[in-house]
This record gives C-alpha cells, structure tokens and sequence, in this order.
C-alpha cells in the first residue's frame, strides 16, 4: 500500500486513511511518500517513510515508493480517501484467482451522498469482457481508476513505466499500460469513500487544452512500452483523432447533459 501524501494531506485525513488501512483483515506493507511536504506530516507507526527533497508530481512520488516495495501486489490511496472495511481482502482474492488479471477493480462510494461514484463507468465492467477492445477503448479515454479501489501486480507497474509524471491524467497512463499487459475486471462492490476536497484533483474540471495534454502522455506511453502491440503505435493517428472528438466534442456534451439533469432534479 503507497499513501502520497504533502502540505494539507498531512493533517487528520492522512491518519483517518491510514486507519482504514490498519482496520483490513490483511497484513499490510505501507508506504507513505512525503512529497517534500511543507506540513510537518504527524507521528506515523508501522509505517515505512520515504522522503522526497523536491516537491515532485503527483504521479512520481508514487512512483518513488516502486522499489521499496516488497509485496507482488499494490494499491495506492489518495490521502483524502478512505478503503471500506474488507476491501483489501476482496482486492487479493480478486487478482489471486486469474493469473492473467493484471487490474481488480472495486466500486467507489461517494463520501458526500453515499452512493455509488461515477467512476468506473458502469458499461467498462461489461467492455472489459472484451480485453483488447478495453484496451484500446482506454487509450482514447480513460475507463481505469488506479488509486484505492484498484489492485495491481507490482512487477507490472514497474516494468511498465509505473504513472506518468505529472499531476492530472498520470493515472491513465499507468491505465493504459496495465490493460494491454493483461485483463482487467471490475467488481461492483465498494471498495473505497472518495471525499470531496476543494484541492483535490478530481474536484477540478480538466480543460479540453489538459485532456489533450494528458492524451498525448498516453500516445507517449504506446510508444515507449513494449508490452503494447506494434499495430496500436501504428494507429495512434487514429487515436489521436479519437481523442481529440472526445476531449473537444464528446466531453463538454457529456458535463452540459449531466448540468441539465442535475438542474432538473432540483428543481423539483
């Protein structure tokens, strides 16, 4: 388990997190990464620290944590979020069972209304059946949560290139390597509370201008990681094509639509 964490990260969430991780029926190797961390982070047990110099992104101080890890799996947890009691032990039996899984993925709650996040999307539980369709379906948007609800096969990150360094769409690009390198599955039970900050990354509407930014990481990525089939690289016009109706057209469509529903429910 790897817990980033730096500045308000450091306060009473950082220990309610790791009080959700203590409370799973599973031993734990915990990792928490100071992301040269401005808040002087609490007293911590158990705990293995590591301690950055530099403030880094988001996505490599996850990173930093890659080779102290002595597990054949991981989880990484946002230091805002919460695992639900049993999650782990779901996670495990989920990637034990399939040696060919390279992701398990459980449900997110949402910590405001209790009920069940929009991510994962619901139809990528049916796509995944599907894996090289998943696959490339990911590359143009990103259909794989990797923080808390998601379990992975350490070798895989590693070799892979572990997240994209950077603070927004890091995860995709981790995403994308893990579902070409592998099936991934999703499980409709809750394994994670994600709770709203202000500060926090999924709290902020991306830009179509940082969605395509992030876009052209995962091309990146088809390029670099040799587990990902040569005819992919030779689509990635295409893809990019792709990505662009989504970012530009498909994306504001989708926000514009949900604005409107949400207005009419509370209108009435």
């Amino acid at each position: 388990m790897v817990i980033p964490v730096w500045d308000a990260y450091a306060g009473t969430g950082l220990l309610e997190a790791l009080a959700s991780v203590e409370s799973q029926a599973v031993p734990v190797e915990l990792i928490v990464v100071d992301n040269a961390s401005e808040v002087e982070l609490p007293p911590l047990r158990d705990v293995e620290l590591v301690r950055l110099d530099v403030r880094s992104s988001t996505g490599a101080a996850r990173n930093a944590a890659l080779e102290r890890l002595r597990t054949p799996y991981v989880v990484f947890l946002d230091a805002d979020d919460l695992l639900v009691e049993g999650a782990l032990t779901a996670l495990i039996e989920g990637l034990d069972v399939a040696e060919h899984r390279s992701a398990y993925v459980l449900s997110i709650l949402d910590g405001v209304t209790g009920k069940r996040h929009r991510s994962p999307r619901r139809f990528a539980g049916t796509l995944c059946r599907l894996p090289r369709l998943f696959a490339l379906a990911n590359t143009v948007w990103s259909l794989l949560p990797t923080q808390g609800c998601t379990i992975m096969r350490v070798d895989d990150v590693r070799v892979s290139g572990g997240y994209g360094d950077d603070d927004h769409g890091e995860d995709w690009v981790l995403g994308t390597s893990l579902a070409f390198r592998g099936n991934v599955s999703f499980d409709r039970r809750p394994g994670l509370v994600y709770r709203h900050r202000d500060d926090s990354p999924g709290e902020r509407a991306l830009s179509g201008a940082v969605l395509l930014e992030n876009a052209s990481a995962v091309r990146t990525r088809v390029r670099e990681d040799p587990a990902i089939p040569r005819w992919v690289e030779a689509g990635l016009p295409l893809i990019a094509v792709a990505q662009w109706c989504a970012a530009r057209i498909a994306h504001p469509l989708f926000r514009s639509c949900r604005s409107l529903l949400t207005s009419g429910r509370r209108a009435r």
